[in-house]
């Protein structure tokens, strides 16, 4: 009886590894886009050329509270208290670098239109964020532009196998078209990494993180994957 006992973990492990097996098969094969990220517009054919103005971090004023808004679609996420370091330049890095790989589109890096894009926030401080990309982006000479918001960055408390608190992220990416200031794409993610017992469901954030308790970092790279297999046009 007691070897038995001892060898109930294992067996528990076995069972819940051969329910993920079928279900990772079935998430494969499924043709149904994420509901995070989608194409606004089918009218993407067009934009060639692609901005990026400098993704923003958004953080509360005031300290006691727990949400945010986005500046672009006024939806309301649940907020961190300040990273350390840069969330937005971490993901606006990674994605602008996945991006260049899987399109043929041509990127216009943010650190080329910084200057454009202060001008162009202090001579129309009054004006929407969307209204301003577009306004850097016929400066820039481009079809789009990229903008990006994070509304939460909170880093993992303790190890890969051992948390006390996991790591949890939730930014949105938007592609303003420049000719009328439409918006023909958007991805959004947000995610607190849960354990597989938590919820049976969330096979792929535990297969990419090998059974471990993912960093901040990997758990946004993980979102960009996700939102760009959405992204309209120009993909290879």
């Amino acid at each position: 009886m007691l070897s038995r006992r001892k060898n109930y973990p294992a067996l528990k492990f076995l069972i819940v590894f051969c329910w993920c097996v079928p279900i990772v098969f079935m998430m494969g094969c499924s043709s149904v886009q994420s509901p995070s990220s989608a194409a606004l517009s089918d009218e993407t054919i067009g934009i060639r050329t692609i901005a990026v103005v400098p993704f923003q971090n958004v953080i509360p004023e005031d300290p006691l509270v727990t949400y945010v808004r986005c500046p672009v679609s006024g939806t309301y996420f649940s907020s961190s208290a300040a990273y350390a370091g840069a969330p937005e330049q971490i993901i606006e890095k990674v994605l602008v670098k996945k991006l260049a790989i899987l399109s043929d589109i041509t990127i216009v890096a943010s650190d080329q239109v910084t200057g454009a894009y202060m001008r162009t926030c202090a001579d129309s401080f009054k004006e929407g964020p969307i209204e301003v990309a577009r306004k850097v982006g016929e400066q820039a000479g481009v079809d789009g532009v990229l903008t990006g918001y994070v509304y939460r960055y909170r880093e993992r408390r303790g190890y890969q196998y051992a948390v006390e608190e996991p790591a949890s992220v939730a930014f949105g990416v938007y592609l303003i078209r420049v000719k009328n200031g439409d918006m023909v794409w958007k991805g959004v993610f947000d995610k607190t990494q849960t354990s597989l017992m938590e919820n049976i469901l969330d096979v792929k954030t535990f297969i990419r993180g090998h059974g471990t308790w993912l960093t901040a970092e990997q758990l946004a790279e993980a979102g960009i994957d996700r939102i760009l297999q959405t992204f309209p046009g120009g993909m290879k």
